[in-house]
């Protein structure tokens, strides 16, 4: 095994026989080079498999085979780099590489190419050579000179690596052939790869044929088009069709700004120019008239009245009393100060609860346009900034859309589900959103595609969102957020009875039909029949019934139709959900009611413990986030260093393990506030102490006991009156959202407080 300087090299493969210059710039490199130069003027050279690493890994980073090769001239350049000449020896195999002071040596020894003189392998030769001719014919890439010398040549294996080398292919391809050591082989291997590169430069002759016949005949359209050109510029015009001069007209007459104006006419001079079919051409219209399309200037006066806003809100929304009073709020200010700038309504809320049609209401009584921009799904930052006029299909961006839609520059613009954004390769959409919702930089939007400012300042954007947690701080923070909660039971009545049983009988053409629905009727399609925070699939539920009853008067001609809960499965069909007041009030070991806030409103969490053998592990199921975990874990500790507080036996924990279980498993869950609900199951297994099931609770625990406020109370408080819960335990810091509540939830409801677990202990277990 010999021993000699290693360089590295980058994107250059080098074969036996052949010279090439070679630069050397990184820092090892110059250290290896200069000691080499200094010593036998030999080095040994390798491939490295990654040639974006400055520093590759060694021996690993760079391909085993390998060349020897000898320094014949080196010539220092101004930027400490080295141009040097080598003569490339043989082939060798590289054992290892080794770094001293700087310098990389490697270990190798020399492979020797086994050769031997057959008609085969001359005639293979031979056929190499024609093949390498046909290439160079038509690339016009080989020197004639290299041709001469491979005819002078009597060893296949010389003229093989000088063609490979000198071949104009991918660097795997090089390697590949670098590395097959018999001949014989290697002259196959290069004949496919030979007549794949003459199949290539075959097609590529033909494209450049195609190409300069169309050139051909563009250039005489183009000094035909230059002639009519000259002429209409004569006669006043800007070149072009008469397209164009229509066009030219309307930018012309148009309210445009002046830099955008003159931005225009610069992009009619070009367009007069062009092939009046060409896609370039095709492109440029279809941006102009994109320009124009957009209503500059006009403005749609506004009917500021409170009295006209409220009685439209109160028409189109039943309850959201304090939803109302902000809104209202907001727009007193807006008629005192018609130039505010800023705050961007953010409607909150679940599913179904209004949150689109309040937006609409808003748009109706300050009489300005209204337009939904659905945000939902959208991955791409150009869905809101545009496509740049270099893309193919190139197109503005929503918001733009949203305006020449909308026909005026002070629309209200309703950006639906912005918390539904994500980002990925192409942007995040959410840090475009921030420029048009900043009043301090909206007022100069530049969209990709009409590459010129517009003018946001004057629309009202409201958004809608199902969870604040899945929107950006930065873009939360130029939102002024508005909570709408889930709906009671009896609101879902009113609703019903005065707006959805009347709309679905007048869609459903029964208008002329007398329609009477017990309200326990309602009742009952409300709790077992939908389980959602608004009246969404209420609505779908009762359209449903009325077109079963719609069915029915054709069938029996009737003249009145009558439901109450006796009949109403004849029209609905089975139940689709359990009603959750039949839960039994039965206490029970190890079972307890968390309270949950999701998308469609509060709801219980059930929470399951058991005792299984094992060594006081705890376990946990039921698609859990790592910050329910961490809760679970919190509760766990918490109980394990107050053993005697609770009275445990500590032995227990020695031959159990517990295992926790939170049903409906396929829904993902989260969130801290499920600490003491978690912490009360735990306890209830180790002792055996049974949990009062007209019990539910909500609240994070500490390690030390201490019970934290936690969000979502009217929601939680509210699904757990609907599941018949007659106690509630929230956290003591907790006491203030309790205003917000209903009071017909109230008046069915005790809510305790509690400010460390020993009082959720003391309400919850029995004795």
């Amino acid at each position: 095994m010999s021993r000699l300087p290693f360089l590295p090299t980058r994107e250059m493969v080098l074969f036996p026989g052949t010279a090439s210059p070679l630069y050397v710039g990184r820092e090892r490199s110059l250290l290896t080079m200069n000691f080499a130069m200094k010593t036998k003027n030999k080095l040994v050279l390798s491939l490295q498999k990654n040639s974006l690493e400055e520093n590759p890994v060694l021996p690993e980073g760079v391909h085993k085979i390998g060349v020897l090769a000898n320094i014949v001239q080196s010539i220092p350049l101004p930027n400490k780099s080295i141009k040097v000449l080598i003569e490339v020896d043989k082939r060798v195999l590289i054992e290892d590489v080794i770094e001293e002071d700087g310098i990389l040596f490697a270990e190798y020894s020399v492979i020797s190419a086994t050769e031997e003189s057959s008609p085969e392998l001359t005639a293979l030769k031979r056929k190499v050579i024609t093949l390498f001719e046909e290439y160079s014919t038509l690339t016009n890439q080989v020197s004639a000179e290299l041709m001469v010398q491979l005819k002078g040549l009597r060893k296949a294996g010389k003229i093989f690596d000088s063609i490979a080398f000198n071949l104009e292919i991918e660097e795997n391809l090089k390697v590949e052939l670098l590395e097959i050591l018999d001949v014989n082989i290697r002259g196959y291997r290069l004949l496919e790869i030979l007549n794949d590169e003459i199949e290539i430069a075959s097609i590529e002759q033909k494209v450049d044929q195609k190409v300069k016949e169309k050139i051909n005949e563009s250039q005489k359209s183009y000094f035909i088009r230059e002639k009519i050109n000259t002429l209409r510029e004569e006669l006043g015009k800007t070149g072009g069709d008469e397209e164009t001069d229509e066009l030219y007209d309307k930018v012309k007459n148009s309210p445009l700004p002046e830099d955008a104006k003159q931005k225009l006419e610069a992009e009619l001079k070009k367009l007069g120019k062009m092939a009046p079919y060409s896609a370039e051409a095709t492109v440029s219209r279809a941006y102009i008239e994109s320009v124009l399309e957009l209503p500059w200037g006009v403005i749609t006066p506004e009917t500021l009245d409170l009295k006209i806003a409220h009685d439209v809100l109160e028409k189109d929304h039943y309850g959201l009393k304090d939803v109302k009073d902000r809104i209202l709020d907001y727009l007193a200010v807006k008629k005192l100060n018609p130039n505010m700038k800023g705050t961007i309504l953010c409607l909150a809320g679940p599913p179904g609860v209004g949150k689109t049609s309040l937006a609409k209401s808003v748009a109706d009584s300050l009489g300005r346009n209204f337009v939904r921009v659905s945000l939902g799904g959208v991955r791409d930052e150009a869905e809101i900034r545009g496509h740049r006029r270099t893309y193919i299909g190139s197109m503005p961006g929503r918001i733009i859309k949203a305006i020449k839609n909308a026909g005026s520059v002070n629309p209200v613009i309703l950006l639906d589900e912005i918390d539904k954004m994500s980002s990925d390769f192409k942007g995040d959409p959410a840090s475009a959103m921030l420029e048009v919702l900043d009043p301090e930089q909206n007022k100069h939007f530049e969209d990709h595609y009409l590459d010129m400012p517009f003018d946001l300042s004057k629309v009202f954007f409201i958004a809608t969102a199902n969870d604040l947690r899945s929107i950006p701080g930065p873009l939360r923070d130029r939102m002024e957020i508005i909570n709408l909660s889930s709906y009671t039971e009896f609101e879902k009545l009113h609703i019903a009875n005065n707006y959805l049983i009347k709309q679905a009988q007048n869609e459903n053409g029964l208008n002329g039909i007398k329609i009477s629905i017990t309200d326990k009727a309602v009742l009952k399609i409300i709790d077992e029949y939908t389980k959602e925070a608004g009246v969404r699939n209420l609505k779908r539920e009762i359209s449903s019934l009325f077109r079963k009853v719609a069915r029915k008067v054709i069938d029996t001609e009737a003249k009145s139709v009558s439901i109450n809960v006796k009949n109403l499965e004849s029209y609905l069909g089975h139940p689709k959900f359990r009603p959750e007041k039949m839960k039994k009030a039965v206490s029970k070991v190890g079972v307890v009611n968390g309270l949950a806030w999701t998308s469609v409103g509060g709801m219980t969490l059930e929470v399951q413990g058991v005792q299984i053998p094992g060594k006081g592990n705890l376990s946990l199921t039921g698609t859990l986030g790592n910050v329910m975990k961490e809760s679970a874990m919190v509760a766990f500790t918490y109980l394990k260093a107050n053993l005697d507080k609770f009275q445990i036996d500590s032995t227990v924990l020695e031959k159990k393990d517990i295992h926790l279980h939170f049903p409906e498993g396929a829904t993902p869950k989260d969130g801290p506030s499920a600490g003491i609900a978690i912490t009360t199951t735990i306890l209830s297994v180790l002792t055996g102490r049974k949990v009062k099931q007209t019990f539910a609770m909500t609240g994070e625990i500490t390690i030390t006991g201490e019970v934290l406020p936690v969000g979502g109370i009217k929601e939680k408080v509210i699904g757990a009156h609907r599941a018949g819960i007659k106690n509630i335990i929230l956290p003591d810091d907790n006491k203030v959202d309790v205003e917000e509540i209903p009071e017909e939830v109230m008046k069915d409801i005790k809510i305790y407080f509690a400010s460390t677990y020993e009082d959720v202990e003391k309400l919850a277990l029995e004795k």
